[in-house]
């Protein structure tokens, strides 16, 4: 079967496109390559050294990554990966530690060389090891001492009311934060007022009494550590649904001192406000109104 001539084409594009892709991804790595071995030797003449082993070790993959990325967005238009990067760390590595000094020992400079190298060639892998692994490790040898320690306090304080102060310990209550949407919904509903997302109001006589918002501030709920994520959600969903239960009835009352019976239009928007996002901000708006 002969295919159409313009498939034919559509090939030859497609292949075209692929080669050159590949060619100047071959010429970005290249160009890093060559300055990351610049950059090394540059480091090996001057001898620039801390503790016995060369900074060019961490450079010269940093060089060669940071200008083949560039070369790669300007001429390809996008990241290929910074594998230049690689082939420096698997150059400097060799050339340092295997070719020049094959009986370097295994002692903490050389760990500490070793671990810097693979952050400088690796980062989001060494990152994600030190920042995610390593500090989730640290927190839940830190919970399991929080609960050793806790239990031993509960114990001696116990001892001390029960024995020396002689008066019953209080236990605190763990806050429920388990909403009560029956409870919610009858408080919304006794306002003897109107809520409506929509402009439309069938067999209604509206009169406009005027524009209203009402803004509540919610402070998130507190990370505890070991962090317990079922208990933050529910939490900061409670308080959430809270203060929206609590922004309708400040902006029923506004309107109703205004005269009105209900609220059209009204929206609901959530957001975080403050340094980091530290808070919540709900608001409600809408057109107040009275309905006969």
């Amino acid at each position: 079967m002969v295919l159409p001539s313009n498939v034919n084409s559509m090939k030859l594009e497609t292949h075209k496109e692929k080669v050159k892709y590949v060619r100047e991804a071959i010429l970005c790595i290249s160009i890093g390559t060559l300055a990351g071995l610049v950059v090394y030797q540059i480091f090996l003449y001057f001898k620039i050294a801390i503790f016995g082993w060369n900074l060019g070790l961490i450079f010269a993959p940093l060089v060669a990554g940071y200008l083949e990325t560039i070369l790669a967005n300007k001429i390809i238009g996008e990241d290929i990966g910074a594998i230049s990067a690689f082939i420096l760390f698997a150059y400097t590595t060799f050339y340092s530690f295997i070719l020049k000094n094959p009986t370097l020992g295994f002692n903490v400079i050389t760990i500490g060389s070793i671990a810097v190298i693979l952050q400088a060639a690796f980062p989001t892998l060494i990152n994600y090891i030190l920042f995610t692994v390593g500090l989730g490790i640290i927190l839940y040898f830190l919970g399991i001492f929080k609960k050793i320690t806790g239990f031993f306090y509960n114990k001696i304080k116990a001892f001390v009311y029960k024995f020396i102060l002689k008066k019953p310990l209080e236990v605190p209550v763990e806050k429920d934060y388990e909403f009560n949407e029956s409870w919610s919904n009858e408080l919304i509903n006794n306002q003897n007022f109107f809520f409506m997302t929509s402009t439309d109001t069938p067999d209604k006589r509206i009169i406009n009494v005027g524009q209203f918002s009402s803004t509540i501030i919610i402070e998130k709920a507190i990370v505890q550590t070991p962090p317990d994520p079922i208990k933050f959600e529910k939490e900061t969903l409670y308080n959430l649904k809270k203060g929206k239960d609590e922004c309708l009835i400040n902006i029923a009352n506004d309107v109703k001192a205004a005269g009105g019976n209900g609220i059209i239009d009204l929206d609901i928007q959530y957001s975080l406000i403050g340094l980091g996002g530290d808070r919540y901000q709900v608001t409600s708006f809408g057109m107040g109104v009275y309905l006969t």
